[in-house]
């Protein structure tokens, strides 16, 4: 396994649809792929924890979308880079990044949707600031967000699922939809709530539910 890693890591780094952030670089959100010719002034989603980027690569279906992919394992990245270019999907870009660090590579009112497919639930309370719907992550959802712009969210966890509509409803965003097990819900019709992730499927194995939240932040 550890050399699988490494031999992905090292693959990455030659691909060209994958941008490796270096910190303290100095560099302006606009001159990164996605802000330049041919892809500027498409429509842009974000994926954010994406792991293999399956559901960037859904997205990017589309072709008039721009898909960005965001993981900090480079090995889950590598395997949706090499896929999208095996598809000839030109419109997905990965990004080795924090996410913590986002507002540094997209521009304020920039981004149509955001989506959080199944981030880490931070169970421990010391570790509540780190999840991807805690105050300073919508926060900078808000900033990049174009207005009315959404929010997505794909989570098996019920604490987490709790936390977030708490967490959007404290800091004033609205929630537009919401299911306890989108795959059985007739009612969602959203792009991307039928794709089936490598996180998907193991908890659907495992008998849970998969919920689901979408929700905006007007500034």
């Amino acid at each position: 396994m550890a050399k699988t890693k490494l031999h992905k890591y090292e693959r990455v780094k030659q691909l060209p649809n994958v941008t490796f952030s270096q910190f303290g670089e100095k560099t302006t959100p606009g001159s990164y792929p996605w802000f330049q010719a041919p892809f500027a002034d498409m429509e842009k989603i974000l994926e954010l924890g994406c792991g293999k980027g399956e559901h960037s690569l859904a997205f990017a279906v589309a072709e008039d979308l721009f898909c960005v992919g965001i993981d900090i394992k480079s090995d889950r990245i590598c395997v949706g880079a090499e896929t999208a270019m095996a598809a000839g999907q030109t419109n997905v870009h990965f990004l080795r990044a924090p996410i913590e660090r986002i507002r540094e590579f997209f521009e304020e009112d920039s981004i149509t949707e955001i989506w959080l497919t199944f981030p880490d639930p931070h169970l421990k309370n010391r570790s509540i600031k780190n999840r991807l719907t805690s105050p300073a992550f919508l926060d900078a959802y808000a900033h990049l967000l174009v207005p009315g712009g959404t929010v997505h969210l794909k989570t098996d966890s019920d604490t987490f699922f709790d936390y977030s509509r708490d967490s959007v409803e404290q800091w004033g965003g609205q929630i537009i939809s919401s299911s306890e097990n989108v795959h059985d819900d007739e009612g969602v019709i959203l792009r991307g709530c039928g794709t089936v992730s490598a996180f998907d499927a193991e908890a659907r194995s495992q008998g849970k539910a998969i919920k689901y939240m979408a929700f905006t932040l007007e500034k």
